[in-house]
């Protein structure tokens, strides 16, 4: 009983931990989202440059690398993590 107990309450330690993690992630999937957001809607008050162009690419090779593990998250379960955020 007692290495049940210890079992269980090992998984629950490291669920936390890669919950804290996961947060973490979404949170800078989020802000780079924003900040590709933010860019883009300064382009549209302007006309782009071969240098803003570069910039978009950079940003939203950025956003995508963030955000891949989260492509298929549930809707539910990405309101959550995104209100941890403070969004």
């Amino acid at each position: 009983m007692k290495s049940f107990i210890l079992g269980v309450s090992t998984c629950i330690f490291i669920l936390s931990l890669t919950a804290c993690s996961s947060n973490t992630e979404i949170c800078s999937c989020l802000a780079a989202g924003k900040k590709l957001e933010t860019f883009s809607s300064e382009l549209l008050q302007r006309e782009a440059t071969a240098k803003d162009l570069k910039k978009m690419k950079k940003l939203k090779a950025d956003q995508e690398k963030k955000c891949a593990d989260f492509q298929t998250m549930d809707g539910a379960k990405m309101l959550e993590l995104k209100e941890a955020c403070g969004e």
